[in-house]
């Protein structure tokens, strides 16, 4: 897997429609053309300073020796014909096909799929608090479900890591970004609880 791409590449990678993905937090995001174990954000103008701060906290992250286990991981710049590029893990399944959202196992509204979607949540949360990851903006269409096998599964967050501030001061001062992080996961808690109301009591908060 390509672990870089340096700022003085001589070639640039061609994206089209094709390879289109999907659209969110500023940033248009595309299938690598020759690695599909990659994919290739390409943030907007106004996406551009968000996009940056949540690669400068990876890199910190990767300084501080976290995992990356439940965190779609940034792996380098890219230049391509639609602008500068960033380049992360592509999640997939075990058949190859890209892993389909939280929201999407979650609308089957079967009974043994969703009990697994609130096992593998509550997983996301322990992981999130033991590797004091901070994040912005959880939602059920930025999670990925990882599909190993018909009953092995694993959330994958693809987006929303990080603060939003510019100075990171949450990041030294762990009292004031566990209390954030509580509030933001209250938030994405709002979020899954508000079509699926039955899973108000299933899903703890973060603290």
């Amino acid at each position: 897997m390509e672990n870089n791409i340096k700022s003085n590449q001589k070639y640039i990678t061609t994206l089209n429609d094709d390879l289109f993905i999907g659209e969110g937090m500023g940033r248009k995001c595309y299938i690598h053309p020759t690695n599909e174990e990659l994919c290739i954000k390409i943030p907007s103008k106004r996406g551009k300073r968000s996009s940056q701060r949540e690669i400068d906290y990876f890199k910190r992250l990767h300084k501080r020796g976290k995992s990356f286990d439940m965190i779609s991981d940034f792996k380098g710049d890219i230049k391509t014909n639609l602008g500068e590029g960033n380049l992360y893990e592509l999640v997939r399944d075990h058949d190859g096909k890209i892993s389909k959202n939280l929201e999407y196992y979650l609308s089957l509204r079967d009974k043994n799929i969703t009990a697994k979607m609130v096992k593998l949540i509550e997983e996301l949360r322990v992981y999130l608090k033991d590797q004091y990851i901070l994040f912005s903006d959880l939602d059920m269409d930025n999670i990925l479900v990882k599909k190993y096998d018909e009953n092995s599964f694993k959330l994958i967050v693809i987006d929303g890591i990080g603060d939003n501030n510019q100075i990171p001061l949450l990041e030294y001062i762990k009292p004031l970004g566990t209390k954030r992080c509580d509030k933001k996961w209250g938030l994405f808690k709002e979020r899954i609880v508000k079509p699926f109301p039955h899973l108000k009591e299933k899903i703890k908060s973060f603290v």
